[in-house]
């Protein structure tokens, strides 16, 4: 027997720039990248029998993210995922029962005067490429009194590397392994960090949603590179992780877990001895640094064993 499983609709990729201008004239500028998906448990029959009754046109999705936009100020990208989860549930409680709400948010950055550091009324540059990301989830079925949220929020592409204070020795090896020992290397990686906050902090409305991701992201590198004049040592990118997914939980009690990928982007030291170089003793200074092949590192970390262990869990799936 054939059925339909899992669906949804929605619109995706659509694309806002919002201007707030101050009444001390300076402007505000918000770019967001917004997809909306839609489930109800009477969606089926659109599938099953081209009834549409049950559809909410995916081009009533676009226009209303740009509605809400113009009828709502919002300081993050959180606050306007909530805000259109609650709108949906609550204008069509017939037909939406569960939303997921995706924002991508482009870095834009006010702009200084060179020599007097004074900040631009309405210039601004566009910060990059690490870039804000929040998931938001919304369900409300008729025996809820209210509606219950789930929340990640993150960023992707951020681009850190320290020159010394990494090693990579003591692995296995077999007759496939030809990668040489290193006490002293270069250390980049392009992070991609996701964290889930605590339901309860959620329903509180009291989260600060951009000064937790500022938090989370300062913990994040403050790990990674140690104090300024002496560093902290890795043994490998899999023991950094860890420090710095355990940092910013120790520093942000509104989260739960989060998990981090970090690629370990190679830098290869160059041979310049067939140039008339002597041969470097010292740890060498030139290199070339390729990102295809790297190595993949990802992990979850969280605040207690039940939430690691159900991470573990859904990874299998």
């Amino acid at each position: 027997m054939i059925t339909l499983g899992f669906n949804a609709h929605g619109k995706g990729r659509v694309r806002l720039v919002k201007v707030t201008r101050g009444k001390d004239g300076f402007h505000e500028v918000q770019q967001l990248n917004v997809q909306i998906l839609l489930e109800g448990d009477h969606m089926d029959n659109v599938f099953l029998t081209g009834d549409n009754a049950t559809v909410v046109a995916t081009d009533t999705c676009k226009n209303t993210v740009y509605c809400l936009a113009k009828m709502h100020s919002f300081a993050s990208i959180e606050e306007f995922g909530l805000i259109v989860c609650k709108h949906f549930l609550s204008e069509y409680p017939h037909i939406v029962n569960k939303i997921s709400v995706q924002i991508i948010m482009d870095r834009w950055e006010r702009i200084q005067d060179a020599s007097t550091k004074k900040p631009h009324k309405h210039a601004f540059l566009r910060k990059g490429p690490n870039r804000p990301f929040a998931h938001v989830q919304g369900e409300k079925r008729p025996a809820q009194a209210s509606i219950k949220y789930a929340m990640q929020s993150g960023f992707r592409d951020l681009e850190i590397m320290k020159t010394t204070q990494s090693a990579f020795v003591g692995f296995h090896r077999d007759r496939f392994t030809s990668l040489p020992e290193v006490s002293d290397r270069l250390l980049g990686t392009s992070i991609t960090a996701e964290w889930s906050f605590n339901e309860g902090h959620i329903s509180s409305g009291s989260i600060d949603f951009n000064a937790v991701s500022k938090a989370v992201e300062d913990s994040l590198v403050q790990a990674f590179a140690g104090p300024p004049d002496v560093g902290v040592f890795s043994a490998s990118v899999q023991q950094t992780l860890f420090d710095m997914g355990k940092n910013a939980l120790s520093h942000v009690s509104s989260i739960d877990k989060i998990t981090l990928e970090m690629p370990n982007i190679h830098n290869i030291p160059f041979n310049l001895e067939p140039y008339g170089f002597a041969k470097e003793t010292s740890p060498p200074t030139i290199f070339f640094p390729i990102d295809e092949p790297h190595g993949m590192i990802k992990a979850v970390v969280a605040r207690n064993a039940t939430v690691a262990a159900a991470s573990r869990e859904r990874s299998r799936l």
